[in-house]
């Protein structure tokens, strides 16, 4: 009985990226960590896994075909605008246009896997109000996650 509990508390991630070593990395790490995952390869398919069964976290790559992350992420702020959102991206300079958008937070790639997963935790795991701030609050800045090596010069 204890394990279904455990198991029915467990958060689930929905990992978009097209690139599949990028997909398979973060899936056995979040899995590593007590996470279930589901993936998509592309904006189109994000968008119809999380309004089919909506995950708890999406992390959203922004270069996919078919539909890409930033059309992506609107399309998921329509349907879910309550749901957590990183995105994770290998293009530089995109932080501005994620401020503008109201994403929750924002990595560049390669990704700092600790710093990342902190990000994730706190996200699945903080009140419904944090996220409704994210859409109410003017004053709502994206996090901008960094390597954690970045700030030593």
């Amino acid at each position: 009985m204890l394990l279904a509990s455990a198991a029915a508390n467990r958060k689930r991630v929905l990992i978009a990226d097209d690139d599949t070593a990028v997909r398979a990395a973060l899936a056995a790490v979040l899995e590593s960590e007590g996470y279930d995952v589901d993936v998509a390869a592309d904006g189109r398919q994000a968008v119809l896994h999380a309004t089919a069964q909506p995950p708890d976290l999406v992390l959203l790559d922004l270069n996919m075909p078919n539909v890409d992350g930033w059309m992506a992420f609107t399309k998921l702020d329509h349907v879910c605008p309550l749901l957590p959102v990183i995105i994770i991206t290998a293009r530089p300079h995109q932080y501005k246009e994620a401020v503008r958008l109201g994403v929750d937070a924002f990595m560049e790639k390669p990704l700092d896997f600790p710093v990342l997963l902190r990000a994730i935790r706190k996200f699945t795991h903080e009140p419904e109000k944090r996220h409704t701030d994210r859409i109410t609050d003017r004053g709502f800045v994206t996090r901008l996650l960094k390597a954690s090596n970045s700030n030593h010069s």
